[in-house]
């Protein structure tokens, strides 16, 4: 009896995780969208499709669990301790080649856990799970050809209903003569605005997260430009805890210039794209060049800007 009970709750337990981790994902999903570009099993069409996909597997299975609460099928066990140790695989990559930094995205931004954060929580679940495998295998309800069919189609119809394809996608690397969508800066609701039209004249506007190192190096950069040339419009659009945003002053010595937080929702990866730093030569809110900030150079700036017939 005890040994059921164990059983089903740490099946319902492991239902619930599941359901909750595709739930958290769906908002934002751009975010684990560009997870599968950055790993280039994807391109822009596909990123959607597949991200869907993969969180309706995630509810499926959830389901499935919750529905085993007997805790006798050892299939089931089985495919979620596999994904799992895929995860698992997915984020000792992540840290190989990126290390240990920022947000894994696992229960996307309501819960931020760096990615060794991740993976203990994935072995504490491997273990939970590791436990039904020694039950005895048995039938569930979920047996039922009918209720299984509607399982699986209810599955795959929640990612796409809840959170609709979206057929505009951010700026790639390179792409520049595209006009920044900054309105909502300016709305009515938000507390605090720009006290500059970014929509007005040549600046240089650099979109920023708190937490990237790359984007600390280039604001560090920018900061001297600035005071080499006080006269050159910068502005820096943000995105990150708010929290962060004194460690980064710190960090990148930034005294006087302006700047301004961006959320997801109000189009901050919609105007900067994907790669972070993005540091865009913008006149009349039309980026006209977009440059690295290992070949920013403070003369090509100058010369953009002084220059009237451009």
């Amino acid at each position: 009896m005890i040994k059921n009970i164990l059983a089903g709750s740490i099946s319902v337990l492991l239902g619930i995780v599941f359901l909750f981790s595709a739930y958290t994902k769906l908002y934002p999903i751009e975010l684990f969208e560009f997870s599968f570009i950055e790993i280039k099993v994807a391109n822009w069409t596909t990123a959607p499709y597949i991200a869907r996909f993969f969180l309706a597997f995630e509810f499926f299975l959830g389901l499935l669990l919750i529905l085993n609460f007997k805790g006798n099928n050892r299939l089931v066990a089985k495919t979620t301790l596999g994904l799992l140790i895929a995860f698992t695989l997915y984020l000792l990559a992540i840290i190989i080649l990126q290390g240990n930094n920022g947000n894994c995205g696992c229960f996307g931004t309501y819960i931020k856990m760096t990615p060794l954060e991740s993976i203990i929580k994935n072995i504490v679940l491997m273990g939970l799970c590791a436990v039904l495998l020694f039950l005895p295998e048995g039938k569930n309800y979920f047996t039922n050809k009918t209720l299984l069919g509607v399982l699986i189609i209810g599955s795959f119809m929640t990612p796409f209903i809840l959170n609709p394809l979206n057929e505009t996608h951010p700026p790639d690397t390179n792409e520049i003569n595209y006009t920044l969508k900054l309105d909502a800066l300016y709305a009515n609701e938000r507390l605090e605005k720009p006290k500059v039209d970014l929509r007005q004249g040549k600046r240089v506007i650099a979109f920023l997260s708190l937490t990237c190192p790359h984007c600390k190096i280039a604001t560090h950069k920018l900061n001297l430009i600035h005071e080499q040339y006080p006269e050159l419009p910068i502005y820096y659009i943000l995105n990150g805890d708010s929290a962060d945003l004194k460690n980064f002053m710190e960090e990148t010595k930034t005294r006087d210039i302006a700047y301004c937080f961006m959320s997801l929702k109000e189009g901050f990866v919609d105007n900067a794209g994907l790669n972070l730093p993005s540091i865009l030569w913008v006149k009349d809110a039309k980026v006209e060049n977009r440059t690295k900030y290992t070949e920013l150079e403070a003369d090509d700036l100058m010369k953009w800007y002084r220059d009237t017939n451009h």
